[in-house]
């Protein structure tokens, strides 16, 4: 493994370690709390996407959303 697919490693081991720590920190806090946390992640997932090019992920967030609507107020 070279320098900077061990920098990427590194990065990706310290995002995890980070996003495991705010969802615990969140469930703890309460539902709403953990809602928000997970709502935020995958909002800065579908705008990194964006700003990539890639608007398959934000879409996909969009109608997962817009299905979990319709399901919950029928």
């Amino acid at each position: 493994m070279n320098a900077a697919q061990r920098a990427a490693q590194a990065r990706l081991a310290n995002q995890a370690a980070h996003y495991n720590a705010a969802q615990a920190k969140a469930a703890a806090a309460g539902p709403m709390h953990l809602i928000t946390f997970w709502q935020n992640v995958n909002r800065k997932l579908a705008k990194d996407a964006l700003d990539n090019g890639d608007p398959s992920i934000a879409n996909k967030l969009a109608s997962h959303l817009n299905d979990f609507y319709r399901a919950h107020t029928q």
